[in-house]
Parts: C-alpha cells; structure tokens; sequence
C-alpha cells in the first residue's frame, strides 16, 4: 500500500477543498481575486440539494480549520457547464493552484475519445515576443476538452507572467483530473499535479507523449500524484501517466467517484488503504479494452461515453455525435469480447 508524505498529504488536503468548491461555483460566481472565504459565505445553503449541502458544509469547516485555504484569492475564473470550468487560488504564501471541474454535462464523449486511441488534428497557442502563435498539429492523440484546458492554462500562464519562479501546483477531478495530468506533462511550469480519480489516456497517447518529450516526459510524470476513492471506478479508466508507486487510495463511502466519497466531515482525506475490489475488476476491464485495436476500441469507449452522454449530459460539445447503430455495435463488441476473456 502507498502513503503519501506529510507534505503531500498537507497539500492534497487543500487542493481537494478547491476541487470540491468547484462543484459549487456556479451557486455564486467569484469576484475576481475575491477571497475564498468569501465567495463561500455568499453561497445560500437553503437553494443547494442535500449533495450539494454536504459539499459546502465541509468546505465551510476546512476553511475554519485552515488560514491557507480561507484567505486564498480566486482569480481567473472560467465556467462552462458543459465544457472548461476552471480558477486559479493564489494561497497568502503567494503558492499558485489551477484546479479544473470534473466532466461537464457535453464531454462525455470527449473522455471516450482519449481512450479510443484515434489520432486527430488540434490547434495550440504559444507565445513570442507578446504575439500569440497557432500551431495546428496533425496525427496528435489529444482531445478537443484536453486542447482546450492546456491553451487556457498556457493563455493564463501568459497573462499573469508565470515563469519557473512561481510556485504552480495544478488539480482537478475526474475529467478535471486527466486536464491537470494532461497540462502537467506538457509544461516545465508545473511544480505537482494532485489527481482526484482521474481517468488515464490510451497506450497510443502514452507513446506519443514519450516520444514527443524523451527525458522531460520522465520528469513531469514523477511530479503527478493519483489519489482515489478505493473504490473508484474512474481512475483505472485507460492506462495511468504518472509512476505506480504515486498511486494512493482512500478509504470512502459507498457513493465511491464523488470528490466527497474520500473526505471525512471536516475536509480531510480519509485513512490510506488498498484498492477496493469493485475498482480492481473495472482495471481489469480497461485493460483488456486497451488492447483493442483502436479502430474497434473506439466504437466501445465511444459508445459507453454516449450512453453517459445521453443520461447525465445535454448536448456534445463541437458537434460530436454517436449514431445509435455505433452505440449498438459498440457495446456488442465490448459485451462479446470480455465474455470471451472471462
């Protein structure tokens, strides 16, 4: 079983408080730089769901018991409930957090895109010289969301002129998780990544990674850390980027992926434990469907995804669409296949 250090466990405390907080933002949208302790004590917890009380319930007592968390600013401040919501929280110490939300009602399909294994075509931005720069690269495994998140970090990193001087620690949870996974190996900005249940990319993305980065592909993947309800069964979507040894599980209830599953009344994770069974079974799973040829493991981790789609989304995001003869054909070969395995 892995532990993580006190240092760590301090800092995974806070950024899970931030993460947790983005579930809630839309109940009322921060000020820019408007102190978290603020912008919480604005939200009415009578217009909130009995989930959505208990989130901020505990929110409210870790800001009671933790001067950082409280008096961090928020700034930045983007939100879209069906695509990119995500802030930046500055601490007192001046210590920089990006934290993305979880998926947004339109990119299910998205995340069945990044397990697929399918290359497309995606637009960056860079800057030099004060100009913004677009460069469109051919035959790259990410997704459009993934793009999304790292040229809004990129675009914010610019405009705040953060360098290898600041302090940046990026989070997020479920497909918020894989965004600051994404963004982490992609930039020499990032000091750790905190992963809450966040799902993993497909063997090709992997590759593709390592051969576009060679050595610094090694060094920003030590700098993320995996941290899941035990058993979650989201994390063990895809293959894992960062090493095995910073895996951590935690003790949870048995509503399992929500960020809350990991977290005790007062905002603190949970004891350390093992992976739980249920979350063992659905790895196994993943890693049989990672074997798939891509052009067939495409059809079943989109047809989940659209399932997905359509029972807790609206709309996809850039007009993405599963027919119902992919959704049919792609439960029928994921359905067939593992029959055949187990």
């Amino acid at each position: 079983m892995n532990y993580l250090n006190v240092d760590n466990l301090k800092a995974a405390n806070i950024q899970v408080i931030y993460n947790l907080y983005l579930y809630l933002a839309h109940k009322a949208f921060p000020t820019e730089n408007e102190s978290f302790k603020s912008v919480v004590y604005r939200l009415n917890s009578s217009g909130l769901s009995d989930v959505d009380r208990q989130k901020l319930k505990i929110i409210k007592a870790a800001i009671n018991g933790n001067s950082t968390i409280s008096y961090s600013k928020i700034s930045n401040f983007t939100y879209s409930k069906r695509g990119l919501t995500a802030c930046v929280f500055t601490a007192p110490d001046g210590n920089i957090s990006v934290v993305f939300k979880g998926t947004g009602k339109g990119e299910w399909i998205d995340n069945g895109e990044g397990l697929s294994g399918i290359p497309e075509e995606n637009t960056y931005i860079s800057y030099l010289n004060g100009k913004e720069i677009y460069k469109t690269v051919k035959n790259d495994y990410a997704t459009d969301q993934q793009t999304e998140a790292l040229n809004w970090f990129l675009k914010t990193a610019y405009e705040n002129g953060w360098d290898e001087n600041f302090k940046i620690t990026v989070s997020g949870h479920s497909k918020g998780a894989n965004k600051a996974q994404f963004i982490t190996i992609h930039s020499d900005l990032i000091n750790h990544c905190y992963s809450f249940d966040g799902q993993g990319f497909s063997p090709e993305a992997l590759a593709s990674l390592k051969n576009l980065y060679g050595e610094k592909y090694e060094i920003r993947r030590k700098k993320i850390f995996s941290l899941s309800a035990d058993n979650d069964y989201v994390n063990v979507l895809g293959k894992r980027l960062m090493p095995q040894n910073q895996v951590y599980y935690f003790e949870s209830e048995p509503i399992f992926h929500p960020i809350e599953a990991m977290l005790n009344n007062v905002g603190v994770l949970n004891a350390h434990c093992t992976q739980g069974r249920l979350s063992e079974y659905v790895e196994s799973m993943s890693d049989e469907l990672m074997d798939l040829k891509p052009e067939i493991r495409r059809y079943v981790t989109r047809a989940v995804m659209n399932i997905f789609q359509k029972y807790l989304g609206d709309k996809p995001l850039n007009g993405d669409f599963v027919s119902l003869e992919e959704t049919i054909a792609g439960i029928t070969i994921a359905v067939s296949y593992l029959l055949n395995k187990f």
